[in-house]
Formats: C-alpha cells, sequence, structure tokens
C-alpha cells in the first residue's frame, strides 16, 4: 500500500465544530416536533444500525446484556501508567499497527464525517450524530472517512481523507479487538495522536481511558436497563464532569453534564408539538428589541455608519453587537474594502441578553439539522437567515432616540471570516442601497 505519511495534514474541523464547509444557500423544510422524531441522533439505516451495534462493542448473546440490569458500578479500570508507557512506544508501532489491522480488513466503506465511534454518548453530547455510509467515495474536495471492517463487522481501520487537501489522506487510526478491551492507535504525519483503551464487561463499554499528546483522560460509563445511563469523565487539567443520561421507550430524552457544581443541559427532546420555524419567529421579534438596547450601550465616538452583528458560521444564534463609527469605517476602508466590514476591527462591541433558556433549545435543533448533513448545514442556514430577517427589518428602525447615526447607516449580520458577507448584504439591503455602496468602493 501506498505511504501517505508524508503529506502534511489540516484538520478542516475542530473537535466542536466550529468551522464548517461552505453553506449552501437552500431553505430547510418547516420542522415540528412531531414530524421530526428525536431518534434522530441515532444512525437511520438497518445497516448502520447494525454496523454500530457490532462496533460498540455488544458481542454477548446473553439477552440479559440489552435489558432487565442495573449495573452501577465501574470495574477493571486498568494502570494509567501502562497506558502511557504504550503510546511513548507508539512512533514505532506505525507500520507493524498498520500491517496488522489491514490484513482483517474484510470489507471497505466510505463515511461521512465524522465516522463511527465505540464510546457511548460520543456523538450525542455534542449535538452530532454517526457518520453516514457512502455508496461511493465523495468528490476530492469534501472530507471523508473510508472504514475497513473485519469478518465479525467491527471497525479496524479508520482512513481521514481531507478535502482540503484535494482527497490526500491525514489521520490514521488502527483499532485491535483482544476479547473485552479495544485499543484504537491514532497517527498523523508526526506520529502517534493518542492511544485509547476501551474495556467491556458483558459486551458493554465500562471505560475508556486515553492517552495523546495532550495529557491524559478517562471516562467510566454505568448502565442502567442496558442504556447508558451515567458517564464520569476525567482529563489533566480540568475539573471532573458526570453526564447523567434519561431515557423512556421512545428514547434519549435528556443528558446533563454537571461540572464542579455547575450543571449544564447537553441535550433535551423538545416538548410535543414544538415547532422549530414558529420558535425562530419568536426569537426574530425579540431580537427586534434586544438588539436596539445593546446598541444603545456601544460607546461610538460620532455618527456611527454601521452596526453589525458579528457571529460564527457554526452558530448564527451566539453574536455580538458591533459598530463603527464613519471615521473609523473611512480609515478601514483606505486599507482593504473588505475591512470596513470586519467587526473583529472594530472598537466598539458588546453583548445581546438573549434569553439563553428560550434560545438553548432553538440551537440545538439547528445544530443537530447541521449534524444530518455536515456540508448542506441546514442549520446553520437557517441561523444566517434569521439574523438576515432581523437585519432587514433594523434596517427601517428610527435610530434617532438610540444613537447618531450616518445617512448610510446599515445593520447587517456577517461572519467572522466574512464569508456569508455580500449574500447577507443582499438579503438585508435593498438593491438601491446596495448600488450606493458599490459606488462609495465599499464593495
Amino acid at each position: 500500500m501506498v505511504d501517505h505519511r508524508h503529506i502534511q495534514p489540516r484538520s478542516t474541523r475542530s473537535p466542536r465544530l466550529r468551522g464548517k464547509m461552505l453553506v449552501r444557500v437552500t431553505r430547510p423544510k418547516r420542522i415540528r416536533g412531531n414530524q421530526q422524531d428525536h431518534a434522530h441522533i441515532l444512525p437511520q439505516t438497518a445497516l448502520d444500525l447494525e454496523l454500530l451495534s457490532r462496533t460498540a462493542g455488544r458481542y454477548a448473546a446473553d439477552p440479559d446484556v440489552r435489558g432487565g440490569q442495573s449495573s452501577e458500578a465501574i470495574s477493571g479500570i486498568p494502570d494509567m501508567s501502562d497506558l502511557a508507557a504504550r503510546f511513548a512506544q507508539l512512533a514505532g508501532e506505525y507500520y507493524c499497527r498498520k500491517s496488522a489491522a489491514t490484513a482483517v480488513v474484510g470489507r471497505w466503506d466510505w463515511y461521512t464525517w465524522p465516522g463511527l465511534d465505540l464510546r457511548p454518548l460520543h456523538f450525542e453530547r455534542d449535538l452530532l450524530k454517526a457518520g453516514r455510509r457512502l455508496d461511493a467515495r465523495p468528490p476530492v474536495d469534501r472530507d471523508v472517512l473510508r472504514i475497513g471492517f473485519d469478518a465479525k463487522g467491527r471497525t479496524v481501520v479508520i482512513e481521514e481523507y481531507s478535502g482540503f487537501l484535494h482527497g490526500r489522506l491525514y489521520y490514521e487510526t488502527f483499532v485491535s479487538h483482544d476479547g473485552d478491551v479495544v485499543e484504537a492507535a491514532h497517527f498523523d504525519t508526526d506520529g502517534p495522536i493518542y492511544l485509547h483503551e476501551y474495556r467491556f464487561v458483558d459486551g458493554l463499554m465500562r471505560s475508556a481511558d486515553t492517552v495523546s499528546r495532550g495529557g491524559s483522560g478517562r471516562e467510566s460509563y454505568a448502565y442502567t436497563d442496558g442504556r447508558i445511563s451515567r458517564v464520569e469523565i476525567e482529563h489533566d487539567g480540568r475539573v471532573p464532569s458526570v453526564l447523567t443520561v434519561e431515557h423512556d421507550d421512545r428514547g434519549l430524552v435528556r443528558v446533563d453534564e454537571v461540572t464542579g457544581g455547575r450543571s449544564e443541559v447537553r441535550y433535551e427532546r423538545p416538548p410535543a408539538g414544538f415547532d422549530l420555524e414558529a420558535a425562530c419567529r419568536a426569537i426574530e421579534d425579540a431580537l427586534l428589541t434586544l438588539i436596539p438596547d445593546a446598541v444603545a450601550r456601544l460607546a461610538v465616538d460620532g455618527p456611527a455608519a454601521c452596526v453589525a452583528l458579528s457571529y460564527d458560521r457554526s452558530d448564527a444564534l451566539s453574536f455580538e453587537v458591533h459598530g463603527a463609527t464613519e471615521d473609523e469605517r473611512a480609515a478601514l476602508a483606505a486599507i482593504d474594502a473588505q475591512a470596513a466590514w470586519s467587526p473583529a476591527d472594530f472598537e466598539a462591541s458588546t453583548d445581546v441578553d438573549l434569553d439563553a433558556g428560550s434560545v438553548r433549545l432553538v440551537r440545538q435543533e439547528l445544530a443537530l439539522l447541521d449534524a444530518d448533513d455536515l456540508d448542506a448545514a441546514a442549520g446553520s442556514e437557517v441561523g444566517r437567515r434569521l439574523l438576515c430577517a432581523v437585519a432587514a427589518r433594523l434596517n427601517l428602525f428610527d435610530w434617532s432616540d438610540t444613537l447618531p447615526v450616518a445617512d448610510d447607516f446599515v445593520v447587517y449580520p456577517v461572519d467572522l471570516e466574512l464569508v456569508d458577507l455580500e449574500r447577507n448584504l443582499a438579503d438585508c439591503l435593498p438593491p438601491d442601497r446596495l448600488a450606493r455602496l458599490r459606488e462609495r468602493g465599499l464593495l
């Protein structure tokens, strides 16, 4: 096989999905609570269910493993020093691990990012979903994983290919199965990244120990009636946390995380009748009051030329308000036309006091829409359109009682990288105002 280790890797996504592929301008279907089954976090096909079931380590034929027993105790956790010593040896084991893992591959399949993972709640806790199996490899400008399965249907090799690098291989993971112990060694071009060791009892994972370049960690798992109910998390340099999980006969209901006495909802099934589109409209209406209140707090020295709603492309509902004066925008425009629209370069900024409770569920559902297809990013598109609709209405607002503004004052949403700038301006300003901005050399 061709050795790809000389290729310089570059990941296009962070672990928490704080960067994504370009968003397509598509309007997602209206989502209602009864139309969107919240087993939607789980895989959608019978084959994917089978694969995840196998790779999640439910190998036991005993029916008691699938329910009827409460498993509270965590046992069999190994000494971390042993795992750290084995991680230190990984650099010299790349070729032998690759050879051993690929030798037992019985079938290769292409999967969308983030692929498959053995750990309980690994995806759900971050509002992600397991990758989808593809019939063929997508174009080389798309991130994709190739997963090798052994004769028992267990994952043994994971290859990650980068769209940014025009389809080149940049991460490899080799997985070994030895009875109730599974070991995963992850490499990039600089050598080992991490070594994970998963331990199972009666077919259920009870612990996941990890050693990596950045430190070590441990997760311990407890089950009730064969379903995950508690995850204890420890990592170097971090406050320990605990995930508690609630299920009913329909599946996952709620995931809470307690860290240092602070509790956070990581997932909650929407109530019956929840309407995402109606909830987005309510947020839009609320922002028509909240944003002017925030703008009034901006410390601007002179008439304001613009107010920017600055967001991360993966979460448009987490945004800040920035303002620039005419003089400030003129100075930035003299450097570069796009700089005149860059909120990161504006002096004045403030937050919007959004009600976390009312917005959290909408953010969650938009993130899960993204997780259905990370390339389409339908949830991010809904958030972007919402902010554009707010800005369009605010551009009809009388600002004279809020702050002094210039004659061509505009409100606009924009991501920090300015990728969405021009289409956002087109969505929130009429054509004649866009034409005047172009005449002034600002676009």
